[in-house]
């Protein structure tokens, strides 16, 4: 069932418990069959003969947000998602799939994004040397987030255009299925759209597109013509170049980073180098950066809602403990996971509706 490299990861993870209390879905269900070791037992008794993969199994395996904190801390170097996504590629070949992510799959195969609904356009000008990526997660859910981002744009006086016909980068679909050759069809038509673009420059707004884009568009041989460049790291070069100017807002916040940014694309400083231009004063979570417990995705909140909601309330916890009164977040998904479950007195915002409030 599994690869050689995924079975070799699976054996080192069975008896191991050291990345156990990082596991944001186990920490908050308390099961221990959602924490890395338990799934790396299952595959690796299954793959002696000595259980079945099931579809009791197969549910376990999508109890998991691929988040990496348990690769991030191994200093073995072993990387349960590695499994876990060989895992699912299995489940859906057999047929043993949750129904509830069969039915998140038949979303993306009719209409090309998880929620099964017509992706919104937005706004967008002809032949730009720059191209916003928007997402399906932001078009379909936080569209206030992409049009604070296009505002801060136009008051840089950067010419963009977007998409009519945005394709899907493969994010979602790799994490529901594997990299399957499907889901790397899917980045070959995305990077096809981005090259018959013409732009020089794609902002994403989305870490979660911006990781496979950028690491593992590579590993399929595939490689867009123009530069790929997160949202917040095209702002922060914006600032320095003096193109947007900012106010000091004289506030204090803490900010969450989305488990992609962090320990994917390992990007930190733009996200707070741009809170400290808009003179906000970062009461940093416990758990940060590289550490940061992953709030949820939304591919995860498509099929298990329950849970998901039950990790974001897990990261409101961190929150809490901070004092600040002002939650930031960069990430689509983070902002409709956390959106879920915001307590009393506490606000969330996305960074880029923050610097709005800040331009001069």
């Amino acid at each position: 069932m599994l690869s050689q490299i995924a079975q070799k990861h699976a054996d080192a993870c069975r008896f191991c418990w050291m990345c156990r209390h990082l596991c944001p879905v186990g920490l908050q269900t308390g099961k221990e069959a959602n924490t890395p070791r338990a799934k790396g037992l299952q595959l690796s008794l299954t793959q002696r003969g000595s259980a079945s993969f099931d579809a009791n199994m197969a549910e376990g395996m999508y109890e998991c947000l691929l988040c990496d904190a348990c690769t991030n801390d191994c200093v073995t170097g072993f990387e349960p998602p590695l499994y876990i996504r060989e895992a699912r590629t299995q489940a859906m070949v057999e047929d043993i799939a949750p129904a509830p992510v069969v039915q998140v799959l038949d979303n993306i195969e009719r209409t090309g994004n998880i929620y099964g609904e017509e992706k919104p356009t937005f706004p967008s000008k002809d032949n730009a040397e720059v191209l916003l990526y928007v997402g399906e997660v932001a078009a379909c859910r936080v569209p206030q987030l992409a049009e604070a981002y296009m505002r801060l744009l136009d008051k840089a006086g950067i010419s963009y255009m977007t998409l009519e016909q945005e394709p899907p980068s493969g994010a979602m679909l790799g994490d529901l299925i594997g990299f399957t050759q499907e889901v790397q069809d899917q980045g070959a038509a995305c990077v096809k759209a981005l090259d018959a673009s013409g732009a020089d420059t794609v902002i994403v707004l989305d870490s979660y597109d911006a990781a496979v884009m950028r690491q593992r568009w590579p590993e399929w041989g595939l490689s867009a013509k123009a530069q790929i460049i997160t949202a917040t790291a095209f702002l922060d070069q914006l600032v320095q170049e003096g193109k947007l100017k900012l106010r000091s807002l004289n506030q204090t916040a803490t900010y969450h980073d989305d488990s992609r940014a962090a320990r994917t694309l390992q990007e930190f400083e733009p996200p707070r180098a741009l809170l400290a231009a808009a003179g906000i004063a970062l009461s940093e979570m416990f758990l940060h950066r590289d550490l940061a417990k992953c709030c949820g995705s939304s591919l995860a909140n498509a099929y298990m809602p329950q849970i998901t909601l039950l990790t974001a309330q897990g990261r409101w916890h961190d929150a809490l403990r901070t004092q600040a009164q002002l939650l930031v977040t960069t990430c689509p998904q983070s902002m409709e996971l956390l959106g879920r479950a915001v307590p009393q007195d506490m606000e969330l915002i996305d960074l880029y509706t923050l610097l709005e409030r800040a331009c001069e």
